[in-house]
């Protein structure tokens, strides 16, 4: 038998509906063919999971452009627009046998609520309905009954913080495979839910962790083919927005399962709510000194969760107190970043940064001195979370202002591995206090270097969304008193 091929692409990122910046080309990692192909190879990614799965079942991967972007505003038109019309082009030379995409499911353009939706119905047009189509989602997805239509099989994360995005490539290829070897007719059960979770949300804590361990266990006995439980990015004006329970059976659709999981989801909703620490209460222990560092994750101004990036509320927190220790607290200001370039190491100079966009503190003005700066940099996640990954590190200097050390990058960054900070000369086991622009992704990565917690700050990607102006995704629990008994979703129907 001929070797199978696989056509894999597509674009990754979460936008945040609210983020006035958008995200341009010059903000993704690009790659293509062999090169994205090679580099995604052993990585716990999507993409990479879907290439070893390939790789151990004798199949070739085709990609003809994979995106991949940290969170931030919607991405302009023309971005999508190249990535589709690139990969419309490869499916129009027909030379694969399935189609498995490594996708985020929460992207956002200017003109598009769906765009992972729009690319399926691209590729559907050229394709027709035979030829098998999967994808790999974050379970952050905000999955739509277009995707529904026309994917024969969405597979999404099973673990937040993240720790399976290369065994979620896997489950996506293996349907495939399964598909065109016969051995799996996809019968799909999907739920609706317009709810938000809010902050109590780690699958490895209640109240997601036994409604994972009930659907794995299903899994595990035959009752499923395969179960994802989608909890949608919280900050998405989009329209139907909410959760997602979809249950695949082989042949027919395990319909109660579905209904069961999803009427546990609903009615523990009030329990998807959670509060967290205040900054001044870590500050003050950092103060009395710890064995570790501690890795405080910024909540109001995570770039995980699609904010700018350029907070201040933190920096000035860590400024006013003389009785911290050595700390580290990054900035998105590309200005600041190319006054420090020209000045360069050594340099002694006084800055006014952040506070551009994420406006519930104002720019601060700071002297220091250059420690390091630069045009570039690669970032190689050390993992477990996306272990491999190679990102770029666009221009950056660090500037020591007394024990802070200020984290200066001209675009926006998660820090959710360790790596950022190294690849700028800043080694975060070394410091009492390092703060990074997540809320709990980056906590699997820094497990071995601190004890990670993540901090209540005021700002744009904070769980407050009465304080976000909500429209097309209203009404949703908990901003408004929904009344509501989970059933089934018709395939091929619009959210009411």
């Amino acid at each position: 038998m001929a070797k199978r091929r696989i056509l894999a692409g597509g674009i990754a990122q979460e936008s945040h509906s609210f983020n006035p910046v958008p995200t341009g080309r010059s903000w993704f990692n690009i790659r293509a063919g062999a090169e994205a192909v090679e580099a995604a190879r052993g990585s716990n990614s999507v993409l990479g999971g879907i290439v070893d799965a390939a790789g151990e079942n004798g199949a070739e991967v085709i990609v003809p452009v994979i995106f991949r972007a940290q969170s931030g505003g919607p991405v302009e038109d023309a971005v999508f627009a190249e990535m589709r019309d690139r990969m419309c082009e490869a499916a129009r030379r027909g030379d694969f046998d399935a189609i498995v995409l490594p996708l985020h499911g929460g992207m956002l353009t200017p003109s598009l609520e769906d765009p992972e939706g729009a690319l399926m119905v691209a590729l559907r047009e050229i394709v027709g309905t035979e030829v098998p189509l999967t994808a790999g989602f974050d379970l952050h997805a905000h999955v739509t009954p277009e995707i529904l239509a026309r994917c024969d099989l969405l597979a999404g994360y099973l673990t937040n913080p993240h720790g399976d995005q290369g065994s979620t490539g896997q489950r996506a290829f293996r349907a495939a495979l399964d598909m065109l070897d016969g051995r799996l007719r996809p019968a799909l059960a999907a739920v609706h839910l317009p709810m938000l979770t809010l902050g109590n949300d780690r699958t490895d804590e209640e109240p997601l962790l036994s409604l994972h361990a009930r659907a794995r266990a299903a899994v595990g006995a035959g009752a499923a083919y395969d179960v994802s439980i989608f909890n949608a990015q919280q900050f998405l004006d989009v329209h139907g927005l909410g959760q997602w329970v979809l249950a695949y059976g082989n042949g027919t659709a395990p319909d109660d399962l579905a209904l069961k999981l999803a009427g546990t989801l609903w009615d523990r909703r009030r329990e998807l709510i959670g509060t967290y620490p205040s900054l001044d209460e870590y500050l003050d222990r950092a103060a009395r000194g710890t064995e570790r560092p501690l890795v405080l994750g910024d909540q109001g101004d995570r770039v995980a969760g699609g904010s700018p990036g350029d907070g201040t509320y933190v920096l000035r927190a860590l400024m006013a107190r003389a009785d911290l220790p050595p700390s580290a607290v990054p900035i998105a200001d590309a200005e600041a970043v190319r006054v420090c370039q020209a000045a360069g190491p050594g340099a002694m100079v006084t800055l006014t940064v952040g506070g551009r966009y994420s406006t519930v503190s104002p720019p601060v003005t700071v002297t220091g001195e250059i420690v390091s700066a630069g045009s570039s940099a690669e970032v190689v996640y050390d993992g477990p979370a996306d272990a491999g990954y190679r990102a770029r590190l666009g221009g950056y200097a660090v500037l020591r202002v007394g024990k802070v050390h200020l984290v200066l990058t001209d675009q926006p960054h998660s820090y959710l591995d360790p790596s950022y900070f190294r690849a700028m000369g800043v080694d975060p086991a070394l410091l009492g206090i390092v703060i990074t622009r997540s809320g709990y992704h980056y906590t699997l990565n820094y497990a071995a270097i601190g004890e990670c917690v993540t901090v209540d700050t005021p700002g744009m990607t904070s769980y407050r969304v009465g304080e976000l102006p909500f429209a097309r995704a209203r009404p949703f629990f908990p901003l408004d008193d929904v009344e509501l008994t989970p059933r089934l979703h018709a395939k091929g129907s619009a959210i009411p």
